[in-house]
């Protein structure tokens, strides 16, 4: 069952560094979304993507997808079908490469938002626009972040780096 909800509000605590989004369901159940500023930055890092959009999207709808094993697909179940099966799905840090974890987490996302949860902003003014406004997003915290994700999924998949990173002495 899809439940709809609509952005209602917008806060932001800058002295913890911490957005709030508010949103409704047409029942009238009200949820909040409590993120830090930074995950923003982390997701573009993390996934290669640039458009705060989608980045914004991705991070609202995060909390409403399923835990990192799924039944497998039907067509898998078909040849057993009184068995489930749980597949692992490819994550940020078992993904080979940036892109097919991006192509991954994009699916994840879509499949939420077609099934499980949709937020949307409101007709008219819009109170995400006070995030996008103010995303701190910036070309030095993505290549630190980049840096970062990039050396831990090498680190997870194969074991260790390809060379080792010695110390300097300062001789």
């Amino acid at each position: 069952m899809l439940i709809q909800y609509t952005v209602t509000d917008v806060a932001e605590d800058a002295d913890r560094g911490l957005w709030q989004v508010t949103y409704t369901a047409p029942s009238g159940e009200v949820r909040h979304h409590l993120f830090p500023k930074a995950t923003l930055e982390w997701r573009a890092a993390e996934y290669g993507l640039d458009d705060v959009d989608e980045i914004l999207d991705i991070v609202l709808h995060e909390p409403h997808a399923p835990a990192e094993e799924s039944p497998a697909l039907p067509s898998l179940l078909a040849t057993e079908p009184k068995r489930v099966q749980l597949v692992p799905r490819v994550t940020l840090y078992t993904a080979e490469s940036t892109a097919q974890a991006r192509h991954a987490h994009r699916q994840q996302i879509a499949d939420v938002k077609a099934n499980h949860v949709r937020i949307s902003p409101p007709k008219g003014v819009d109170p995400l626009d006070h995030i996008r406004r103010n995303h701190g997003i910036t070309a030095d915290g993505l290549r630190a972040k980049r840096e970062q994700v990039d050396t831990h999924r090498w680190k997870k998949l194969y074991g260790s780096l390809p060379v080792p990173i010695e110390e300097t002495s300062g001789a």
